[in-house]
């Protein structure tokens, strides 16, 4: 486990999730240092609802955006990647800006289900 002193601002570490609460997603990182990840910092779903999407004692990926002086807390996001999305139960057809691919499939799909007569 690292020490305080060895973060440092850009990296991306891993924690545990600690607390949920409105405004955020607070983060151990060891046993002395622990930060936030604000709700400013959350996809649109996740901040109306946190509680659905992170569990206390999650291990999580995050990038050390500022360090309080001190080095006790820092200010944090969550690296996304495959890894996040697939936390998030994001299918392959998901993409940031909705579900674009899911709309070219769904005649496909439609014509799918006629054809074996589920609709």
């Amino acid at each position: 486990m690292k020490k305080n002193d060895q973060f440092k601002e850009g990296e991306i570490v891993e924690g545990h999730i600690t607390g949920v609460q409105p405004y955020g997603i607070f983060i151990k990182l060891n046993d002395t240092c622990s930060g936030l990840v604000h709700t400013s910092e959350l996809d649109k779903l996740e901040s109306e609802n946190p509680n659905r999407f992170f569990k206390i004692g999650q291990p999580v990926k995050v990038k050390i955006l500022r360090i309080k002086p001190g080095g006790k807390q820092v200010v944090l996001r969550f690296h996304r990647g495959a890894e996040s999305r697939r936390r998030l139960g994001a299918s392959s057809f998901e993409t940031r800006s909705g579900f674009s691919a899911i709309k070219k499939q769904m005649a496909t799909w439609i014509q799918q289900a006629k054809d074996n007569g589920d609709i």
